[in-house]
C-alpha cells in the first residue's frame, strides 16, 4: 500500500476541520478509512472517575445506520467479554495496542461477541491508541480491519503515528466533550434539592449520582439495588428496563426527532411487599444534541410506593422528604425530622409517642415548635404541605 505525503497533508487538513462540525470527524474517518482499505475508525472515551464510557464515534465503511444495532449490542455486553479492553488499558502497555497479539483464532470462534457483532462487520482486528491518558480520562483512537485484510502493518502505524499529535491537538483543545461532567446535565443543580427519590444513570444502566432521598429510599425498598454501580431490579423489570435505556440511545443516536417520546416514561417495579412506581426521562443538553459521540443520562424519578399490608388487602402511600431541604429552610430539628418522616406516614399521636419514646405531650410540644417553623396552624395542614412536598420539585 503506498502512503504518500499527499494522502498525510490531506488528512491532517482535515483533523484540524473537525472541530468546527461534527461532519468533519466523518470525512476525516472516511479518507482514512479509504487510504488504508480499513473497515471503521472509531474515537472512545473512558471517565475513570465515574468508571464510565463517556464517549463514542465510530464511521465504517457501511452507511451510518448499518452499525446502528451492532454498537448499542456491544455496549450491553460486560466488559470481561471482550479481552482487548484488559490488555489496552494495562499501564504497562507502549505504543499502539494491537489485539492480534493475544484474540486467537479459538476464541474468535467461540465468542459470543466476535460471532454475531464483531465479525459480521468486518471488524476482526484493531490497532488502538491512546490521545489523551492521565487520572481522570482516557480518550483513544481504533482503526478496524477485517479478515481478509488482516492487521495493519508497521509501516502503515507508523504513517499514523504522523497523525497523533494533530489529533490529540484537537482532543486536547476538546476535553470537556469527552469528560463525563455532572454539570453539564440539565437541571443537575436542582436534583439534590428535589424532595422525591432520584438516580442518574448512563444508558448501559450505571449509576452516576443518587440525591440525598435517593440515600434513604435504597434502604427501604429492597427491590431497587446497586451493586458494582449498577441498577438492580427484580429479573423481570431489569429485562424491561434495560430494553428501555437501549431504545433510548437507539432514538438518541440515529432518530432524534422521535426523542420527544423518551419524555416522562412510567415505569412500574414489583417488589415482594411494594410496587413502587417511577418515571424515566432522557437529560440532553445542548452538547450532547450538538456533538455526536456524547452519551447522555437519564433521570430516574420515584413517586409514591404503594405498600401492601400483611393481608394484602389495604393498600398505603409512603411519602420521602428531604430532610436537607427542611433543615435548610424551615430550620427542622433531628427530633423534629424524625417526628414528620413519622407523621407523613400516617402515625397518629399516639403512635408517634410510641415510636418515638415519648409522652403525648411531648410530641404536641413538638408539633407545636414544628408548626411555628413551617406556618401552618394544624396537623391538617402540616399534613398537606408534606405530603405537597414530598411529591413536587
Amino acid at each position: 500500500m503506498n502512503l504518500t505525503t499527499r494522502d498525510y497533508d490531506e488528512l491532517v487538513e482535515l483533523i484540524y476541520q473537525i472541530p468546527l462540525s461534527q461532519d468533519n470527524w466523518f470525512s476525516f474517518a472516511k479518507k482514512l478509512l479509504t487510504i488504508l482499505q480499513a473497515s471503521y475508525v472509531h474515537i472512545q472515551a473512558i471517565d475513570f472517575s465515574q468508571q464510565v464510557l463517556s464517549f463514542s464515534n465510530g464511521v465504517g465503511i457501511l452507511p451510518l445506520d448499518t452499525y446502528a444495532k451492532a454498537e448499542l449490542d456491544y455496549l450491553r455486553y460486560p466488559t470481561e467479554a471482550d479481552p482487548r479492553w484488559g490488555k489496552f488499558l494495562d499501564p504497562e502497555r507502549r505504543g499502539w495496542y494491537q489485539c492480534h497479539t493475544h484474540v486467537s483464532e479459538n476464541f474468535v470462534e467461540e465468542s459470543d461477541l466476535y460471532q454475531k457483532i464483531l465479525l459480521p462487520y468486518d471488524l476482526r482486528y484493531v490497532a488502538t491508541h491512546e490521545l489523551i491518558w492521565d487520572e481522570k480520562l482516557c480518550v483513544f483512537w481504533s482503526v478496524s480491519t477485517s479478515q481478509q485484510r488482516q492487521p495493519l502493518h508497521q509501516k502503515e502505524l507508523a504513517f499514523l503515528d504522523q497523525l497523533i499529535p494533530h489529533l490529540k491537538r484537537i482532543v486536547m483543545a476538546q476535553r470537556h466533550l469527552y469528560e463525563f461532567s455532572l454539570d453539564n446535565i440539565v437541571g443537575y443543580n436542582l436534583i439534590d434539592k428535589l424532595v422525591q427519590p432520584i438516580m442518574l444513570l448512563n444508558l448501559s444502566g450505571q449509576v452516576v449520582h443518587n440525591n440525598p432521598v435517593m440515600l434513604d429510599f435504597l434502604k427501604e425498598n429492597e427491590c431497587v439495588q446497586i451493586v458494582d454501580q449498577r441498577l438492580i431490579l427484580p429479573e423481570h423489570d431489569q429485562i424491561q428496563f434495560l430494553e428501555k435505556l437501549y431504545q433510548i440511545e437507539e432514538a438518541f443516536r440515529y432518530q432524534q426527532a422521535q426523542l420527544q417520546r423518551y419524555k416522562d416514561i412510567k415505569f412500574s417495579i414489583k417488589g415482594t411487599q411494594s410496587r413502587l412506581s417511577c418515571t424515566i426521562n432522557l437529560l440532553a443538553s445542548e452538547k450532547e444534541m450538538s456533538f455526536f459521540g456524547i452519551r447522555p443520562l437519564v433521570m430516574l424519578s420515584f413517586d409514591e410506593v404503594q405498600v401492601r399490608s400483611t393481608n394484602d388487602q389495604d393498600i398505603q402511600k409512603k411519602y420521602y422528604l428531604n430532610h436537607n431541604y427542611l433543615k435548610k429552610i424551615y430550620h427542622l430539628t433531628k427530633r423534629e425530622l424524625e417526628l414528620c418522616d413519622l407523621f407523613v406516614k400516617g402515625m397518629n399521636l399516639e403512635q408517634l409517642a410510641q415510636h418515638m419514646n415519648l409522652t403525648r405531650s411531648s410530641v404536641r410540644t413538638y408539633l407545636r415548635n414544628i408548626f411555628v417553623k413551617m406556618q401552618c396552624n394544624s396537623q391538617v395542614e402540616l399534613m398537606q404541605l408534606l405530603m405537597q412536598m414530598s411529591r413536587s420539585d
